[in-house]
């Protein structure tokens, strides 16, 4: 059996052969001074459950994803629109202004002191001096002329 050594108030028990707790140090046997205490083996720690798991966390970045391409091909789509509009305006603006160039053109050309000016030097047209002359016509010799050109 163990024979019993104190120290302060910490008691100590002296291991024996019989103990089978002695320490063989080469022939020598020697004593631990103290022996930790061997208590239960610790339990395997509890299976932590995921908050979030991984498939949740790659489906969010797939949308995320999504997300973004769907976001970057509408500002595209919305840029390329506002430059075809911006181009369309330009075009619209330039055709307007060759309207209102033509219009100006039109109005200078169909003036009467234009007309009157050419109709006199390129056609040789002049103003009569006199008053035109009013003549009648006997109506018996218009229906007998008809009658012989049938």
């Amino acid at each position: 059996m163990a024979k019993d050594f104190r120290q302060g108030s910490a008691q100590l028990t002296a291991p024996t052969v019989e103990d089978g707790r002695y320490i063989y140090n080469g022939g020598i046997a020697s004593v631990p001074q103290s022996y930790p205490s061997a208590g239960p083996r610790p339990a395997n720690r509890k299976a932590v459950r995921r908050k979030h798991s991984t498939f949740n966390i790659v489906g969010a970045l797939f949308i995320l994803a999504a997300a973004c391409l769907l976001y970057t091909g509408n500002v595209i789509a919305v840029n390329q629109l506002m430059k075809e509009v911006n181009d369309l305006t330009v075009r619209y603006n330039t055709i307007a202004s060759n309207n209102e160039v033509l219009k100006a053109e039109i109005a200078r050309k169909s003036s009467l002191d234009r007309i009157g000016t050419m109709a006199k030097d390129e056609l040789g047209l002049v103003n009569p001096k006199e008053p035109p002359v009013w003549f009648e016509i006997d109506q018996d010799k218009v229906d007998d002329l008809t009658k012989e050109s049938r």
